[in-house]
């Protein structure tokens, strides 16, 4: 009997510890910044890898992005909520140099303009740093749907292709309180989704890609972001 009796004011103590760190109940930020995409090769070995090319898959590599979030937390830190994600990357029009075989070379002016749209659901956890409410870690995970506008053009012809998946995101990041409702702060992240389908144009027939020509999209990014707690 005493020894329940321990166990629970034990339980009692540590629930009154994690009221105490007064966690906001509502949180909506939203944050901006790059994204490195360490695949960004054009597909295949049709193109002579120069320095044009080299400078075309630098262009790929580096990208824009912005997302927003809105979740409730708990008193626990335990936040569910929504996450929005949107990234641009693109790369301006190159001429490349293409290998036609047997000893023929090619020139292909070649230019591209990527959207990425990323909606899911977000499991969020957040930690007070110190016992000053002022640094607050935060990290999410959410798991949703990811969708790809690519644009491109070659000698001219414009092209649009489109596709879809799963994605995935895991966040990491950090406040800082300026006032008891408002904060800043920054965070990093990955985020990872593969599109092994597509669809050409207004064209209802998918086109499935080979392995070595699926579109990763996975890219790290690195923001700043504004957040209004409640």
């Amino acid at each position: 009997m005493k020894r329940n009796s321990l166990i629970l004011l034990l339980i009692i103590s540590f629930a009154s510890v994690i009221s105490a760190q007064n966690y906001p109940n509502v949180r909506i930020s939203a944050s901006g910044g790059f994204s490195y995409f360490p695949v960004t090769e054009p597909s295949g070995e049709l193109f002579i890898k120069n320095e044009a090319y080299n400078q075309y898959n630098r262009h790929l590599a580096w990208g824009k992005n912005v997302d927003g979030n809105a979740h409730y937390i708990s008193n626990m830190g335990l936040g569910f909520g929504v996450k929005y994600r949107y990234l641009n990357v693109k790369a301006p029009s190159t001429d490349l140099f293409v290998d036609a075989g047997s000893e023929h070379y090619g020139v292909i002016n070649l230019s591209e303009d990527n959207d990425i749209h990323f909606i899911a659901p977000s499991v969020m956890y957040m930690r007070w740093l110190g016992d000053t409410n002022k640094l607050l870690a935060l990290t999410s995970l959410s798991i949703g749907y990811t969708d790809l506008t690519s644009r491109g053009n070659i000698d001219g012809t414009s092209l649009v292709m489109f596709g879809n998946n799963v994605g995935y995101q895991l966040d990491l990041g950090l406040d800082y309180f300026l006032t008891k409702k408002i904060s800043v702060g920054f965070n990093t992240g990955y985020f990872y989704s593969k599109i092994k389908e597509v669809n050409m144009g207004l064209s209802e027939t998918k086109t499935i890609l080979p392995e070595n020509s699926q579109l990763n999209l996975s890219n790290i990014k690195l923001n700043v972001s504004l957040a209004l707690n409640f």
